[in-house]
């Protein structure tokens, strides 16, 4: 999973809001980031959103979906990203043989 310059710039934005707000200043907080312009935060609108996708299988079209969704779900723990910040966005089955193959994807947001 690549970050883009975006969120990365959000990202910084949000850690300066919040020293602002530890050392007493206001609720917002402006930064200058460099090719950017100015950006101006506020901890009620810089969210950080990723997508993760995984594929399983299974003997059951449940099960194949619920092993795809833990494969997505280890992808985007393993980005950082905690298990109660995802949830499943889509998933697709298909049948092959006697076993079932899904994918899955995850919507993550922070």
């Amino acid at each position: 999973m690549i970050r883009t310059s975006t969120v990365r710039l959000r990202a910084t934005a949000v850690a300066l809001v919040a020293s602002a707000c530890l050392l007493g200043g206001a609720a917002g907080a402006q930064a200058a980031a460099p090719g950017a312009g100015r950006v101006v935060a506020s901890t009620a609108t810089a969210t950080e959103t990723a997508k993760f996708t995984g594929s399983g299988t299974g003997g059951t079209m449940g099960s194949a979906i619920e092993s795809a969704t833990n494969v997505a779900l280890s992808y985007a723990q393993a980005a950082g990203w905690q298990r109660s910040q995802c949830y499943r966005l889509a998933s697709d089955v298909r049948q092959s043989g006697g076993w079932f193959t899904a994918v899955s994807q995850v919507f993550c947001q922070r």
